[in-house]
Order: C-alpha cells, then structure tokens, then sequence
C-alpha cells in the first residue's frame, strides 16, 4: 500500500467522521425542534382545554339560573295559589261566624 492510498483512507476517515458530527448536530437540532414544538403544543391545548372549561362552566351556571327562576316562579304560583285558598276559607269561616252570632242574637 502507498503512502498515497494511506492518505485517502484517512481523508476519507475524516470526512466520515465530520458526516457523522454533522448528522449528530443535526440530529440533536431535530430533537431540540421536536421538543419546543411539543411543549409549545401542550401549552395551546391546555389553554384551549381550560376555555371549554371556563365555556362549559359558563353554560352551566347560566343553565342552573334559568333552572332556579323557573323553580322560583313556579313556587310563587304555588304560594299565590295557597294565599287565594286561604283567603277564600277566611272570607267562608268570616261568613260563618258572623252568620252565626247573628243567629245567636235573634237578628237577622
């Protein structure tokens, strides 16, 4: 073998070798890359998974107000409702009783 062949087996050692360096930097780029995108994907989803959150919990309290001025005014029928029978028993028993001293009075 001759010193030239020596030579360019060595050229040709250092320049596999800057080709690996190389595809390791780039690798290690790759990575690095894959790596910001990543977190910057995990950032976009937690933010867009907490405003469906705060979405979702608007709705529901909107949902659960309507739900309670429904029960509410249906409770004020409910209480309007016993007040008008109420009030018809009272002007009944009203009638009554003075129905009744009058009777005991002998007038009529």
């Amino acid at each position: 073998m001759g010193i030239d062949a020596i030579k360019e087996i060595r050229q040709t050692e250092q320049q596999a070798e800057e080709i690996k360096k190389q595809a390791m930097e780039k690798a290690r780029e790759i990575l690095r890359k894959a790596e910001e995108e990543g977190n910057r994907f995990l950032v976009e989803v937690t933010q867009q998974a907490q405003q469906e959150r705060q979405q979702f919990m608007r709705q529901a309290e909107e949902e659960a107000r309507k739900e309670i001025e429904a029960l509410n005014q249906k409770a004020e029928e409910e209480c309007q409702k016993i007040r008008q029978m109420a009030q018809a028993k009272l002007d009944k028993a009203i009638s009554l009783i003075m129905g009744k001293v009058v009777n005991m009075d002998g007038h009529s």
